[in-house]
Order: structure tokens, then sequence, then C-alpha cells
């Protein structure tokens, strides 16, 4: 699926998967999902404004997205245009963060 940069523009970063692609390849039970990044797996939860209308998920608490970004990225990008990139469902509450 597509996905997009996001940011707080107070320092948290995350990945904005959309509602179409939540409604596709999320499930509303979950609360926790894992990501792969660069070959590691990470946890993230998922808040409860992800069901509603802020439907990415964050770093809060850590810098994970936020690294990723500044490698294979940017973590400044002009305003309404953030990185695109691929987040690729491997089953379950697993995906994969694709550069």
């Amino acid at each position: 699926m597509e996905a997009t940069a996001w940011s707080s523009g107070g320092g948290i970063f995350g990945i904005r998967v959309g509602i179409p692609n939540r409604d596709k390849y999320f499930v509303r039970s979950w609360n926790l999902i894992e990501v792969e990044v660069d070959g590691h797996f990470f946890k993230f939860r998922l808040t409860p404004g992800f069901w509603n209308q802020c439907p990415e998920f964050r770093d809060a608490g850590n810098t994970t997205i936020r690294d990723w970004l500044q490698r294979h990225h940017t973590i400044d990008w002009p305003s309404r245009q953030p990185p695109r990139f691929q987040l690729h469902p491997l089953g379950g509450a697993r995906f994969r963060l694709g550069a």
C-alpha cells in the first residue's frame, strides 16, 4: 500500500496509511502492530484516533520512524508534500516499511 510520512510538527514522526488503506489492511481489534524497518521489527501502538480521522501510527517514545525517514527520505518536507513510500502487509498485524 502507498503510505506517506507524518509529523506532529513537534518532533514526533509517523506513517500515515490513510483511511482506505486502514480499512482494507488493519483490523479494529489490533491495539499494536509490528513493522519491519531495515530488517528489524518494531512495535507501534494504534491510538484510538487511528480509527477516527488520524490513520497514522507514530513513533512517540522512540525515534524509529524519524531515523528511517532521515536515512531514506527526509524529515523536512514542503507543506502538504510528505515523502511517499510503500508499506507492505506481511500477514496479521505485521508490515514491512519500504524505502
